[in-house]
């Protein structure tokens, strides 16, 4: 709990629809009945904080609608006088007794309370990183950088926390069933005067928020002569080095097409070795966009640490964690490694390393991949397949980000994203955690389905030396 002085308690300013969105303020939307109240939030973008009207989650509107709209002279009265603030600052801060109703139940730390929304976000496994970074600061994301892979605009952030805060008071709701309970979590509405239950759901809301998956920020119009409530324009959060899954469609096929042409059925030493660094390049790649590691120096794994080609554990951050290769990325290195047996035995050379995939020079030396000549091969095949554009191949695993947050099936959690991504900050490294079948077959299943859609060209066939 932040308010620990009179100072920490802001006034709050009641705000019209036409006027823009101010901190510390509040404002009603009347297109239908019931009134929805909204409250300004803060969300952090590239350009710094942005102001963003929010939606109060369904259970505590009727509370805020009554007490603006139906209050006379409603700015003042939600001004607070020194001694109104010094009383409330006292009420959070003393000690709490003990209500008779609550003896022998099971009790926890006001603090806890004050801070309710925020526990269930920070646990929250359904609520998107970006809707996580607005609600509690990216500095208490599961990991600081998490929210910079995925990519997601505001409308939907505003509707993934309008749902997350809504359903966190529902569970409190479903929860006070005694009648004792429902007296303690009941005050005087203003006007009337009457016991109303503070968290109520609404049945009915307004049309604007029961469109699934996003909510619009609504601005009313007093320009025309027709005054209505048009739609503003969405801002975008998050990565800034989303590439389309259109743009990752065509240049893995033109990979295909080119490697298409170099197979040929009879190989000379010189045509072998340029199919062979070219699948060298072409497996990095798919390593990449196939299971989100983070291109590092050496664009490969150890041959000791790969099992059965099932998962591979890699170095990464200073950290070992395991990754699990799907079904298409075995066939893409069982094709590179049955080249490599056919280019030694034309070469009659043993490449001596403990890498798993190499580029071979012009002499026959082992050249480790590096992140430059990865950046170079990309640039090239990624301009040829979408007309001049260009992207580096950290970009692939931001796509990997935002895919997994948009899948349906199947629905991945935010940690298991984070786990996917290897964004750990509380240990989650190898040896520290363990997953269960049924979880691991979800990620499993995830990853298999990532080539198809990818448009991937199936690996079949013989492959000639």
């Amino acid at each position: 709990m932040s308010c620990k002085s009179i100072n920490d308690i802001p006034d709050i300013t009641i705000v019209s629809g036409s006027q823009p969105c101010q901190p510390n303020s509040l404002r009603s939307i009347r297109k239908s009945a019931p009134s929805w109240i909204e409250y300004a939030i803060a969300v952090p973008t590239k350009h710094g904080v942005s102001w963003q009207w929010q939606p109060i989650p369904n259970g505590l509107n009727h509370w805020f609608s009554d007490a603006i709209t139906k209050t006379k002279q409603t700015e003042k009265c939600w001004i607070m006088q020194r001694k109104e603030k010094e009383k409330f600052l006292s009420f959070i801060n003393d000690k709490w007794r003990t209500p008779k109703a609550l003896k022998g139940k099971y009790l926890t730390r006001k603090d806890l309370l004050f801070n309710y929304f925020n526990k269930m976000s920070q646990c929250d496994p359904n609520l998107p990183t970006p809707a996580k970074a607005v609600l509690l600061g990216v500095n208490k994301l599961h990991h600081f950088s998490a929210s910079n892979y995925q990519r997601r605009d505001s409308e939907q952030i505003r509707y993934d926390i309008f749902k997350a805060q809504t359903h966190y008071l529902d569970r409190l709701r479903q929860a006070i069933t005694e009648p004792a309970l429902i007296t303690l979590f009941s005050a005087p509405k203003p006007i009337t005067h009457t016991d109303s239950q503070i968290i109520h759901y609404s049945a009915k809301q307004q049309d604007y928020l029961c469109t699934p998956g996003r909510i619009p920020s609504l601005h009313y119009d007093v320009s025309t002569a027709l005054r209505t409530y048009i739609h503003t324009p969405p801002i975008y959060l998050g990565s800034l080095r989303q590439v389309k899954v259109d743009s990752v469609r065509r240049f893995f096929h033109e990979l295909h097409l080119q490697g298409q042409k170099l197979e040929q059925r009879k190989h000379t030493q010189e045509t072998l070795r340029e199919l062979y660094n070219f699948r060298v390049f072409e497996l990095a790649l798919l390593f990449i966009v196939l299971t989100s590691t983070r291109p590092t120096h050496e664009i490969t794994f150890m041959k000791e640490y790969c099992f059965d080609k099932q998962s591979v554990i890699v170095f990464d951050k200073g950290r070992y964690r395991a990754i699990w290769l799907c079904e298409y990325f075995r066939h893409a290195l069982s094709r590179y490694e049955f080249l490599q047996q056919n280019l030694r035995r034309h070469t009659s050379t043993t490449f001596d390393t403990p890498l798993m995939w190499f580029l071979v020079d012009n002499h026959l030396t082992v050249k480790p991949l590096s992140a430059k000549n990865l950046r170079q091969f990309m640039a090239k095949w990624w301009a040829k397949a979408n007309s001049g554009d260009i992207a580096v191949p950290y970009q692939l695993r931001h796509f990997f980000a935002q895919h997994a947050l948009t899948s349906s099936s199947p629905t991945l959690t935010s940690q298991d994203i984070d786990r996917l991504m290897g964004h750990a900050n509380w240990g989650e490294q190898l040896g520290s955690d363990m997953l269960f079948p049924v979880a691991q077959n979800k990620l499993t299943s995830f990853l298999n389905k990532i080539p198809e859609y990818l448009h991937l060209a199936k690996i079949e066939g013989a492959h000639y030396g």
